[in-house]
């Protein structure tokens, strides 16, 4: 903080005299202020970014909790906590919770890009120079990141572009110390900023940019000859130095602020297939990002065209005026990333490409923007000649040439403004879903320890003072162990988690357990209470110690297991002596026997029929969706509120529908009964914007509103079992 405060003041009494600033900055800020808030406007609502698509904010927020009170998961070992702490400090003011600490910390990232483009944009018209400024702080990859409520990445692209820019004003080393001093305080700052935002890690931009651009320094490169370089390895500083870099180099990996393992664990955790790097050059026609995403982007190779030819002619541009500052930082940037390819997965060689995205969408804009011809004007724009270039008037460049040039740039702006608004247009933005109920049990579990019983990373957030654990498959909590009968990951779907899922130490470790309050559910042990609920789930207390001889079936991703007799292990287990607990004859309506498929836009429906006898039947459906929802059948009338509780929707793909929520009661006069699910018009802005938002619907399970049954295991036969009681498992 104080770095930054000094380097302010030093820009300050540097600054250029008799300007105004915020005449530059404002529009800019406004711009940019605009498109960000896109998101909110087409989902008409102001929530959670990236919740059900990339979950990690969840965490990010578990993580700034325990940084401020000490209750919830511990960060990993050498995590960066800067963003966090600056949350936690914004969370002080009354009326700002941590989210929206989160959130404006993230849009003030954005618009704090677009203000730093500024430095590189001068001498263009205000027109077109606000344009540029908002395109850098907001091309594809950026706006795509911003979507999914990422941070850390977005702030090391905003280091990166203001230590390129600031390279861009050196001249001259000043001769006296104090002068030197003021002169670094500002790279000083952004180092800070990336250490404590992106680790160790984030330097290696910097340091790499400073190495390239320092070869264009004469004085570099007389240093750099066999013997002046050996001279100067061999001095006693020279290898002192080089003792501290390689120490630093441990820590980095191995060390206490090591976040190499970490890091490992979650390395290919967010994206299902690679990025490419034409997407870094700003031009993606996609909502999704990532390669593997249904549908993918329009067009792609046209998009890379323009894109690569835009960059190409950029470059130029900026060669062949010696201003190389800029296009070196780039070529930094993508060395870096060329390193990733062999070493690293998915996931990181992403974050090498957003981290470069603003420096790629400057190189190719500026010269677009600046040399955009003006009929019937004069000089070389609208912008005139630049003045940082020479003034005489250059010789007018060939009609062809100059309509070739303004037929690109319209190109690559409306290419590149439709991808970072497509990217913005479907945006989740998370509803409060169920988890906005789990509030009204804080009176009750605050500052104890509590179990969630289901992988929705914000159930911490929601229930922030209390000690929240939950079973997250990627990032495991230590104090949470699932039931080897029933894990959490089946391998190829995560289970709908219950207290089936959990061992026996987790139950006697935590004394409270929030469960889902559906019907398809397992059956609380005899040692948890109910004492709370609201509509979507139930507060259990711990009275005694487990049970010890409690077991399950396989029962993969349901809440029971089909006893069939015909099975010869299941035929041995049920001849021997024991008892089970039986789910009354449950139903259940398959995922794919949704006959309008089991994804939903906005104004569809889909239906499927279930065979129920006579009776009351609770109805226990899958589904994630980020608008609300209604099942209905002859004489019934669900609302079923929209909800995407911090799992994936795309890990449905890999066999999870997700939790069972409960879905209203059905009375049956008996016979087929068709369920539909239908969801509502879209709004009027999400009709013009082409909003692309999906409901994903998982399995529909009726159940008869009856207890469950207890009986000997040889009564259990072709029963629905939930748990079991035997003298030898199996």
């Amino acid at each position: 903080m104080l770095l930054i405060v000094a380097a302010a003041l030093v820009l300050w009494r540097t600054g250029r005299r008799g300007s105004l600033p915020w005449r530059e900055g404002l529009p800019v800020a406004l711009v940019v202020l605009v498109a960000l808030s896109i998101p909110f406007a087409v989902s008409g609502r102001w929530g959670l970014l990236g919740v059900g698509f990339n979950n990690d904010l969840g965490l990010h927020l578990a993580w700034a909790e325990w940084l401020r009170s000490g209750f919830g998961p511990a960060p990993d070992p050498g995590y960066p906590l800067g963003p966090h702490g600056l949350a936690v400090a914004t969370a002080v003011v009354p009326g700002i919770n941590l989210a929206q600490a989160f959130l404006g910390e993230i849009i003030a990232i954005g618009v704090m890009t677009g203000l730093t483009a500024l430095g590189a944009l001068r001498g263009m018209s205000p027109v077109r120079r606000t344009i540029a400024a908002a395109m850098v702080a907001l091309p594809y990859l950026a706006a795509s990141y911003f979507a999914q409520a990422a941070f850390k990445e977005l702030a090391e692209a905003l280091f990166v572009l203001a230590f390129a820019i600031w390279l861009t004003e050196f001249e001259a080393l000043p001769t006296r110390w104090r002068d030197r001093l003021l002169f670094v305080l500002p790279p000083l700052a952004l180092l800070g900023g990336i250490f404590f935002s992106y680790s160790f890690a984030g330097i290696a931009w910097p340091v790499m940019t400073l190495i390239l651009w320092s070869l264009t320094v004469p004085e570099v490169r007389a240093a750099l000859r066999p013997r002046a370089l050996l001279r100067f390895l061999l001095r006693p500083m020279t290898i002192v130095a080089l003792v501290v870099l390689a120490g630093i180099a441990i820590a980095v990996t191995v060390g206490p602020f090591g976040f190499g393992s970490s890091f490992n664990k979650v390395a290919g955790s967010n994206t299902y297939g690679p990025v490419s790097p034409i997407e870094a050059l700003g031009i993606w026609p996609a909502a999704n990002y990532r390669l593997d995403a249904a549908g993918g982007a329009q067009l792609p190779w046209l998009a890379g065209a323009i894109a690569v030819l835009a960059l190409l002619v950029g470059i130029a541009w900026w060669v062949n005026r010696r201003q190389l500052t800029i296009p070196i930082a780039l070529g930094a940037g993508a060395l870096l990333y060329l390193l990733s390819l062999p070493t690293s997965g998915d996931y990181s060689q992403a974050k090498a490409l957003i981290i470069i995205a603003p420096l790629e969408m400057l190189v190719a804009i500026r010269p677009l923007l600046e040399e955009f011809p003006r009929i019937g004007g004069r000089g070389r724009g609208l912008a005139g000649p630049s003045p940082l270039l020479p003034a005489e008037t250059p010789s007018p460049a060939p009609p062809p040439l100059r309509l070739g040039w303004a037929v690109l740039a319209i190109v690559f702006v409306a290419g590149a403004v439709y991808s970072s608004f497509l990217a913005l247009r479907d945006a989740p933005v998370g509803p409060p879903g169920h988890g906005g109920e789990l509030q009204a049990f804080l009176p009750e579990v605050k500052g104890q320890p509590v179990l969630y019983a289901g992988q929705d990373r914000y159930a911490a957030y929601e229930l922030l003072g209390a000690d929240t654990h939950v079973p997250l498959v990627e990032f495991p909590d230590p104090a949470v162990s699932p039931n080897p009968e029933k894990p959490f990951d089946t391998g190829d779907a995560y289970s709908p988690i219950d207290f089936d899922s959990f061992s026996r130490g987790t139950l006697d470790r935590l004394p409270y357990v929030i469960t889902s309050r559906a019907a398809w559910n397992s059956q609380a042990p005899p040692n948890f209470k109910r004492v709370a609920s609201t509509p979507s789930y139930v507060l259990w207390k711990q009275t005694g110690p487990t049970p010890e001889n409690r077991h399950v079936l396989l029962e993969g991703t349901e809440a029971g297991a089909l006893a069939g007799c015909a099975a010869p292990e299941v035929h041995i287990l049920l001849g021997g002596r024991g008892r089970a607990s039986l789910f009354p004859d449950a139903v259940i309506g398959q995922k794919g026997s949704w006959d309008g498929g089991s994804i939903l836009d906005t104004g569809a429906g889909t239906s499927q029929v279930l065979r129920l006898p006579p009776g009351s039947w609770n109805l226990s459906l899958q589904y994630f969706s980020p608008f609300d929802l209604t099942l209905s059948a002859p004489g019934f009338h669900e609302q079923l509120k929209a909800a995407l509780d911090g799992q994936r929707p795309n890990t449905i793909s890999l066999g999870n529908n997700g939790q069972f929520w409960p879905a209203g009661r059905y009375e049956s006069a008996g016979g087929k009964i068709r369920f539909t699910l239908s969801t509502g018009d879209a709004s009027t802005l999400q009709s013009l914007s082409g909003y692309d938002g999906k409901a994903y619907i998982g399995e529909l399970v009726a159940v008869p509103a009856e207890p469950h049954r207890t009986v000997p295991l040889s009564q259990a036969c072709n029963g629905w079992i939930d748990w079991y009681e035997a003298d030898e498992a199996p």
